[in-house]
């Protein structure tokens, strides 16, 4: 195999699932054998030469099947997927924090408001409501949006599979 191609195998796949082509199908369309199709879709690694009939029968650029995504998408997803974790954490922090600062020293007798008043009258319990609170929303967003993604992603597979049933079915009567 010469210049070894890195590609990525679910974009090909979900192009070939597009089109409602089976592995076969892709192989005698692409002039690629069967076991090609299979290593590519399974691993990613092929040739540059199968990349540009991959490319020429899913009629796209070439270099868009490569496997490379952009890093800015992969750190905003990651920071909008977990970022709620930073803010409970923070609350935690502070929580923490005036329990140390206020709390104990009131506990052994100190005066609980000028133990506020040493440490500048810091609200800690303020800002960690507010962080938990900001926590809890973030989080509560990302679930909601990941159980409509997933919804609408079924109910976009469950269409396919009928259209493609339907499809198949109808080919078979033809052949009778």
């Amino acid at each position: 195999m010469s210049n070894i191609m890195k590609l990525n195998y679910k974009k090909i796949k979900s192009l070939r699932e597009k089109h409602y082509w089976s592995q076969d199908e892709l192989a005698s369309i692409s002039g690629l054998s069967i076991r090609t199709i299979q290593r590519v879709e399974k691993t990613g690694n092929s040739s540059l030469e199968t990349m540009k009939a991959l490319a020429s029968v899913f009629k796209v650029d070439p270099l868009s099947l490569n496997n490379q995504a952009p890093i800015q998408n992969v750190t905003f997803s990651f920071i909008s997927k977990f970022g709620w974790i930073l803010f409970l954490s923070f609350a935690i922090i502070l929580l923490g924090a005036w329990v140390i600062d206020i709390v104990i020293p009131t506990l052994k007798g100190a005066n609980f408001n000028n133990q506020y008043e040493i440490h500048g009258n810091f609200r800690y319990l303020d800002f960690a409501t507010m962080s938990f609170v900001i926590g809890f929303i973030w989080l509560s967003i990302n679930v909601t949006v990941d159980y409509f993604r997933k919804k609408r992603i079924c109910k976009r597979d469950l269409k396919q599979w009928l259209l493609y049933t339907v499809l198949h079915s109808n080919h078979l009567y033809l052949k009778l």
